[in-house]
C-alpha cells in the first residue's frame, strides 16, 4: 500500500507545544477584573501576533515559520532545516521571556517529525510527541527537546547558521536528565538596555513564588524557577529570587 498520501499531508518539521501556565485562573478573574481583561487582551495579542514579532521582524531569518494557539496552548513549528531550527528555538525563547514579563510561565516540548501546519490545521505524530513530553515529562516551567531535535543542535550545519553578533538559543540539560531549553542564557549576554526586562522577569518569578509557599503543587514548579534564575544571576551580577525560609514564617515582634 502506498504512502503517499501521508507524504502529501506531511512533512518533515520541528513543533513546539507550549502551555501558559495560570492561564484559566486569569481568565476566570477576566469577568470581574477589568485589570486581568487587560492582562488577557496582551497576552493573546502577543501569541496572535507571534509569526509578526518573531518572524521577519525579529532580523534572522526563516523557514516557513507558522503559528497557531487557542485557549492557554502555542503551538510553533518550522521547516526541518538548521535556519528552521535556529529560528524555532529563538522564538519560543523570546516568547517565553515576554509572557514571563507578565508574570506567565510556560512549559513545553519540542520535537522533529511529520506534521501538517495549516492556516486552519495543525496536527501529526511530532506534535503528539512534543505535547507528550509537555504533559507528561518537563513537570517544571520549562521546555524540553526530543532526543532527534537535540541531535541536529549540535550538528556543525546548526552552528554555521548562527550569526557572528547577538546571542543564539541554547540548549542545556537539566540535573534530572532531559535537554531544556535554556531560555535564562540571553540574560547572562545581554547588555544594559535589557536590564528593565530582566528586572520586571525577577519581580515576576518572586511574586509567584511568594504567593504559591501554600499550594506545595504550585510551589514545587516556582522553586525550581527560582533556583534556575538564581543560577544565572550569579554568573551576571542579577538580583537573585528570595526562597522563602523558615525564619520568615515566625511572627513579627
Amino acid at each position: 500500500m502506498s504512502n503517499n498520501g501521508a507524504e502529501n499531508v506531511y512533512s518533515d518539521r520541528y513543533v513546539a507545544f507550549i502551555d501558559i501556565l495560570g492561564f484559566s485562573q486569569i481568565v476566570r478573574e477576566s469577568v470581574t477584573s477589568p485589570e486581568q481583561a487587560k492582562k488577557l487582551i496582551s497576552i493573546l495579542n502577543n501569541t496572535a501576533n507571534a509569526s509578526v514579532e518573531y518572524g521577519e521582524g525579529a532580523g534572522i531569518h526563516r523557514d516557513d515559520f507558522r503559528t497557531q494557539s487557542f485557549s492557554d496552548c502555542i503551538v510553533l513549528s518550522e521547516n526541518a532545516s538548521p535556519i528552521g531550527l535556529f529560528h524555532l528555538l529563538a522564538a519560543a525563547t523570546a516568547l517565553s521571556l515576554t509572557l514571563m514579563e507578565s508574570g506567565l510561565f510556560v512549559r513545553g516540548g519540542i520535537a522533529k517529525g511529520h506534521l501538517h501546519h495549516s492556516d486552519k490545521a495543525v496536527f501529526g505524530p511530532a506534535l503528539l510527541d512534543a505535547y507528550r513530553m509537555e504533559s507528561k515529562i518537563a513537570r517544571f516551567p520549562r521546555i524540553l527537546i526530543d532526543k532527534a531535535t537535540h541531535a541536529d543542535y549540535r550538528r556543525t550545519e546548526f552552528l554555521s547558521v548562527r550569526p557572528e553578533k547577538g546571542v543564539s538559543p541554547k540548549v542545556s540539560f537539566d540535573e534530572d536528565g532531559p535537554p531544556f531549553l535554556d531560555i535564562l542564557y540571553v540574560i547572562k549576554k545581554t547588555d544594559a538596555e535589557l536590564e528593565e526586562k530582566i528586572a520586571k522577569c525577577r519581580t515576576e518569578i518572586q511574586k509567584a513564588l511568594d504567593e504559591s509557599v501554600y499550594e506545595p503543587k504550585h510551589y514545587d514548579k516556582l522553586r525550581w524557577l527560582a533556583i534556575y534564575w538564581n543560577g544565572v544571576a550569579i554568573d551576571r551580577g542579577a538580583a537573585a529570587i528570595r526562597l522563602p525560609l523558615i525564619d520568615n514564617l515566625e511572627p513579627e515582634a
